[in-house]
């Protein structure tokens, strides 16, 4: 999603650049460590509404933040980049993936730890960042950052400016060195300790803060490699109140935040407590009347690693004390402790038990009768990891509208106009060059009105993303689909005419008398409407892409349909000559029109194929489908060759050289259909076609060749009977999320599938349970459930239908909501290796498989 975004974007960079100022704003600050060691920190502040995305967004989604540094010999990173700020992961409607991504209730920080070789020159790079709000993501931007740094004899925690923020300077003192500095091998061991894979995270957290407990604090306890963990308290406090850093002298007056692990024999601290926070400062503070650093509103972090023997438990204590410009409340103590065994977080009292944290609705929803919990964290990693290729690129929706805007220039109601509009714009121009300009402006507000014609769609498909998701599988509306093409086709073959009011076309008449800029755009905008009779069925196309894609989909499209539309009349106007050589307005506009009418009946019945499929009809089958597209292939073949005729036809219609070679194709991609009719040995089924993967039914939905699972394999639509069945065989099963309207699942099953390899371990290696998302039959009464939605929205929505059970659970348990999905398992539940979705290249796939049952191997073998 992140290519469509940034390819609308691109179209579209002028009206975005004069609406939008950058909502993310950096100021980059730099701290000493001892050693030449500091941390450079660069802090992201979003406007309101505004969210900056992780470093570590799933592929597939949104750009993350990446920054890049120019190499030198004069430093060296030590560690990767962290970042810390008020995180909120999830999977996102919009991309379809799992999102972590930061909100502007706060700023975000990054640290990058390095080592200064050479003072004399500055460390510099550049940061990549992606923001969105509610309605609309803003392309990839870069900010360049130089960090000059200048040598330092201390180690404190205190930061100091190196861009100027929107704070006054003087509020950013450094603080003064402490009297107990740590040793340098604490300060390197510290610092050096790389960012590292995190196998297990734990949380607790304290009530909600309020005045007589200004502070809010969670306790997050992350297991990393050698059973080592790293404990951090995060506080977040309410708006005027203080919090004093680590580093404060007791001796002032405020008490210092202290956090505490208590060393054992089997419990030891690793370096030292860091202490990150993006407002802290040092600044005079008038109730201790001295300058003092201290955190004022926002959050601070205090972390520690700790060395663990055996299943010992760890304890320890946060001690603060929090002010406002009021009163200052006694100090508190808040006690933290932390079981591995059972996975028990608990801070001042409040926690819960990891089991009890992720016992979900995922095994009684999807009912799993067994007890199985199914995980999203693989046993092996011996395959590549997912290829998330789902549905069409915006750069494919922008071709296809760029095709369909080159099919409505050959019509009767445009291709006229293209000489007559450039020989006034090069005749009425005082100059040449000013033809020219006018004739481009022409072209550029046709493209702009066609893009303007997808703004509504961004506001209907803001009000909820998740209704996107299942348009394209609803019976009505692809009943509807198959109605519109059927009149399209027939406006196409000339039996009545499409026309927007007249009025319409009657007041931008009116408005090209203003001359100038706005008579050109009003003479743009007569064309638009007054061509409507061709253009609206291929609009149309593109409005059913929308509906069943996005909106993002449909502005691609018109985008490229304008640019086709446009386009011509700016290159001629450049050169005339061209004109001359251009064909004749004639009967065979007309031919263009009833070729394109075949071609609207023939994808009605994809539609009309949809609805049939999921609402169980038994209607459209392979056979009848193959037909009709059969019957449509000659149709155009005898139109072209003269053997039919259309209202709009003349009595002295002769057939010309264009014509007869299309007519020669059509028959021979109708030949081709007819292959559809022979069996495939290998699997007892029709011959796949591949042209028509993920448009035709699938071939084993049929009258006379009928088959319930794909390529001859066994499978199973019920998640209970295909685990119990795998139990019973000892084989892994692959879950494969699909859907009965998904183009790229038949896709997938026709010509991947189809492979000797893959359906060598698909049957006898794996048992297949294919759950539908958009199976629309209804849950019985007992198995219905209200569950909270999976988008962070906090709504609940209620689970009646087969198809919504397999989406949440899909989404619950793999973080996804894409189709195909394709995840590995054991019969209890344990993923196998990384899942993968739509893998177009055979041989991938295979060894997707491989890896798949080679962990399931190793598994059973101990």
């Amino acid at each position: 999603m992140a290519a469509r975004l940034t390819l609308l974007l691109t179209l579209l960079a002028t009206a975005v650049s004069a609406q939008f100022a950058r909502p993310i704003h950096w100021t980059f600050e730099q701290r000493a460590l001892g050693e030449d060691r500091y941390e450079l920190i660069a802090i992201a502040t979003a406007d309101e509404g505004w969210a900056i995305y992780s470093q570590y967004t799933d592929e597939g989604g949104p750009v993350p933040t990446t920054f890049y540094w120019n190499d030198g010999d004069h430093y060296e990173r030590v560690g990767e980049v962290e970042e810390q700020g008020h995180k909120k992961e999830g999977l996102d409607e919009l991309f379809g993936v799992n999102v972590i991504k930061y909100l502007s209730d706060e700023p975000v920080v990054f640290t990058q730890t390095v080592r200064v070789l050479d003072y004399d020159q500055p460390i510099t790079g550049e940061v990549e960042y992606m923001c969105c709000d509610d309605e609309q993501c803003l392309p990839p931007t870069t900010e360049e950052f130089s960090y000059a740094i200048a040598r330092s004899t201390y180690s404190a925690p205190g930061r100091t400016l190196v861009t100027p923020s929107d704070e006054p300077s003087h509020q950013d003192v450094a603080p003064a060195a402490p009297a107990d500095l740590p040793t340098e091998e604490a300060v390197a061991e510290t610092v050096s300790m790389p960012q590292e894979e995190v196998l297990a995270s734990y949380t607790a957290a304290t009530p909600a803060a309020t005045e007589d407990a200004p502070v809010n604090w969670v306790l997050n306890v992350e297991a990393l490699e050698a059973n080592r963990y790293r404990l951090s308290l995060t506080g977040t406090m309410l708006e005027t109140w203080t919090v004093y850093s680590m580093t404060v002298d007791p001796e002032i007056g405020p008490i210092p935040t202290e956090l505490v692990i208590e060393e054992t024999d089997a419990v030891q601290p690793l370096g030292e407590v860091t202490e990150t926070s993006p407002t802290l400062h040092r600044k005079y503070d008038a109730i201790w009347k001295a300058e003092i650093s201290k955190i004022d509103g926002g959050t601070v972090t205090y972390s520690q690693v700790v060395q663990l023997e055996g299943a010992s438990p760890i304890e320890g204590y946060l001690t603060y004390q929090t002010c406002n410009d009021e009163v200052c409340l006694p100090p508190r103590d808040m006690p933290f402790t932390f079981d591995p065994a059972s996975g028990t977080a608990i801070l001042d009292g409040y926690g819960a038990t990891t089991a009890q944290l992720q016992t979900t609705d995922t095994t009684e929803l999807a009912g799993v009768t067994a007890g199985i919990q199914f995980s999203d964290d693989p046993v092996g990693s011996c395959s590549t990891g997912e290829a998330v290729t789902a549905g069409r690129s915006l750069w494919t929706i922008f071709g296809l509208g760029l095709v369909g805007g080159l099919f409505a220039l050959l019509m009767p109601c445009i291709f006229p106009m293209i000489p007559l509009t450039v020989s006034y714009f090069t005749k009425t121009g005082k100059t040449r060059a000013q033809g020219i300009r006018q004739a481009g402006l022409y072209g550029f507000f046709i493209f702009l009105i066609y893009v303007l014609l997808s703004v509504p769609f961004h506001v209907v498909a803001g009000i909820d993303a998740s209704i996107l998701n299942s348009i394209a599988s609803n019976m009505w509306l692809n009943l509807l689909f198959f109605a519109v093409f059927i009149y399209f086709a027939g406006s196409f073959f000339g039996f009545y005419e499409i026309v927007l009011p007249q009025s319409w076309s009657n007041k931008a008449s009116q408005g090209e008398s203003s001359g100038g800029v706005p008579g050109i755009f009003f003479m743009a905008l007569t064309l638009a409407l007054v061509s409507f009779s061709c253009t609206g069925p291929i609009l149309g196309s593109l409005l059913v892409e929308a509906v069943s894609g996005g909106a993002w989909p449909l502005t691609a499209g018109m985008a490229g349909f304008g640019v086709a539309i446009g386009l011509p009349f700016a290159l001629f106007a450049v050169f005339p000559g061209v004109l001359n050589s251009m064909p004749k307005s004639g009967g065979w506009l007309n031919s263009v029109k009833v070729v394109l009418g075949f071609v609207e009946v023939a994808l009605a019945f994809k539609f009309l194929s949809n609805a049939d499929l999921v609402g169980d009809w038994d209607l459209l089958r392979i056979e009848p489908f193959l037909l009709i597209w059969i019957l449509c292939a000659l149709g155009i073949a005898a139109y072209l060759l003269g053997w039919i005729s259309f209202p709009h036809d003349s009595t002295r219609r002769r057939v010309g050289a264009a014509g007869a070679v299309v007519a020669v194709l059509s028959a021979v991609f109708a030949g081709y259909l007819v292959l559809g009719f022979t069996e495939d040995p290998a699997t007892g089924n029709y011959r796949t076609l591949s042209l028509l993967s993920g448009i035709a039914p699938s071939v084993g939905y049929s009258y006379f060749k009928p088959s319930d699972c794909p390529q001859g394999t066994t499978c199973f639509k019920d998640l209970d009977a295909g685990l119990a069945y795998a139990r019973e065989v000892n084989k892994p099963v692959m879950l494969d999320f699909t859907g009965y309207t998904c183009v790229n699942c038949r896709k997938m099953e026709e010509n991947v599938w189809s492979q000797d390899g893959v359906r060598k371990l698909l049957t006898d290696d794996y048992v297949l349970i294919s759950l539908y998302v958009d199976d629309r039959a209804e849950l019985p009464e007992a198995e219905r459930r209200e569950v909270t939605r999976l988008d962070g929205s906090g709504r609940t929505q209620t689970i009646d239908q087969v198809g919504e059970k397999w989406h949440y659970f899909q989404q619950q348990a793999f973080k996804h909501a894409t189709q195909p999905y394709y995840a590995l398992v054991a019969p209890d539940g344990q993923l196998l290796n990384p899942p993968v979705a739509y893998t177009p290249d055979a041989e991938d796939y295979e060894n997707f498989l491989e890896c798949g049952l080679s962990t399931f191997e190793q598994l059973s073998s101990r």
